[in-house]
């Protein structure tokens, strides 16, 4: 495969600071991450101003720039501590991973459900350092997996596989023609699928109020949720501190069939949008208002994509 220019810089870049993240003790590498995060707030200002916009719009226009400033900072650095912790895959040993993060309860809770039987879809919104999801699952014996699209630089989407097959990870490819038996087969045999779900669909799909106006939802969570008999777990993960995370799960929400199947595919998706939207609103610092994909945009993409019966959750992974 012939790959441009571009794509050698970006993966040698990544490989550089991965190398760099994991030669440093855990809170080196979080302050060169801090560091980054400074460069892109200050210098390189990437997405800022849309940053800013965005929490206004949801916090109140009338929030005094100081604090809109700060969120958005903030936030900022969480995204490069959560880049930090991805590339540091080697220093999540089992060990280290308790002694770090706070996981405990929620992986017992889910534990207890499984010894039903059926699987469950895991949701989590862009906040904190929701990467740790996959590491936790192989430190609490948890049966993820998830759905993931294809990077538009392949060296980049080579090594993101290879982290993602050295934790143990199960990734299904989004366009896979057998995806949606595949999905439904690992539900119903009692395995979880990790979902982030906060960015806009591209085109109509399910309608839910978030952050104060309505946001146009890709309905895969549902859809699954439904048709495999199984609950949606809304689950959270933010930072205590620099090094310590701590991970709530929330009551699971079961399909309901006395409605219908458009109708629990909304009520579904707007309760687990509705206690996304409390966590946010109680740590807007941590949430990633920098997403290409802003949830409260309209859909404006004229490309293809199924209707809420056959949707494309693997989307939802982009940053």
């Amino acid at each position: 495969m012939n790959y441009r220019p571009k794509h050698i810089a970006e993966y040698a870049a990544l490989k550089f600071f991965q190398f760099c993240f994991n030669i440093l003790p855990y809170r080196l590498a979080l302050a060169l991450g801090a560091g980054l995060g400074w460069l892109a707030f200050y210098v390189v200002r990437w997405r800022v101003a849309n940053a800013k916009e965005r929490i206004r719009e949801v916090l109140g226009s009338d929030l005094p720039a100081r604090e809109v400033n700060r969120i958005a900072f903030l936030s900022m650095r969480y995204m490069f501590f959560n880049m930090v912790d991805v590339l540091r895959y080697r220093f999540w040993t089992q060990a280290r991973f308790r002694k770090y993060t706070d996981f405990q309860l929620a992986s017992d809770r889910l534990h207890e459900f499984l010894k039903s039987g059926r699987g469950a879809v895991c949701a989590t919104p862009h906040m904190g350092s929701w990467e740790l999801g996959g590491r936790a699952s192989e430190v609490f014996d948890v049966p993820l997996f998830f759905i993931v699209g294809v990077q538009r630089n392949p060296l980049f989407n080579q090594f993101i596989n290879r982290l993602r097959g050295g934790t143990g990870e199960q990734a299904l490819p989004r366009d896979d023609p057998m995806l949606l038996r595949k999905v439904m087969r690992k539900l119903k045999t009692g395995q979880v699928l990790a979902m982030t779900n906060d960015l806009r669909s591209r085109t109509k799909g399910i309608a839910v109020q978030f952050l104060g106006k309505e946001a146009n939802m890709v309905g895969g969570m549902a859809l699954f949720a439904r048709q495999a008999k199984v609950p949606i777990f809304p689950m959270v993960v933010y930072r205590e501190s620099w090094t310590q995370h701590r991970c709530i799960l929330f009551d699971p929400i079961e399909p309901d069939f006395a409605l219908s199947r458009e109708d629990d595919w909304q009520r579904m998706t707007q309760l687990t949008m509705t206690m996304y939207e409390n966590e946010i609103r109680k740590r807007p610092e941590q949430y990633f208002w920098y997403n290409k994909r802003w949830v409260l945009d309209p859909f404006i993409e004229e490309v293809p994509e199924p209707s809420p019966g056959q949707p494309a959750p693997s989307e939802q992974n982009a940053p």
